[in-house]
């Protein structure tokens, strides 16, 4: 049995987060100025940028740590870069996502 989820999550560029969901092949559509939508067979996947919720089918659990552990990598790569800085990522054998920025 599945059951709704609603999860808090920083959301600091929806640009980045949009860019992140086609980096993981996931189609959506534009709610509005703040919110996408990725469409499932049960409940849909919304992301609101401005509140910071994300609400989804608890079934999809896998699926939205998986965007919310890319859009972080994104997010602090696109910073590193604005800021010149060099980035190095490396991943663990248990999947974690190590981060190493220098100037």
């Amino acid at each position: 049995m599945s059951r709704k989820v609603c999860v808090q999550f920083e959301i600091r560029d929806l640009l980045i987060m949009k860019d992140t969901l086609k980096q993981l092949g996931h189609a959506f559509t534009e709610v509005n100025q703040d919110v996408v939508e990725i469409h499932r067979s049960y409940n849909a996947i919304n992301i609101n940028a401005k509140t910071g919720q994300i609400t989804y089918d608890s079934g999809n659990s896998g699926e939205v740590d998986k965007i919310k552990q890319q859009y972080m990598v994104n997010f602090y790569r696109d910073r590193a870069i604005k800021e010149g800085m060099q980035i190095r990522e490396e991943i663990s054998s248990n999947g974690e996502i190590v981060l190493h920025v220098t100037h």
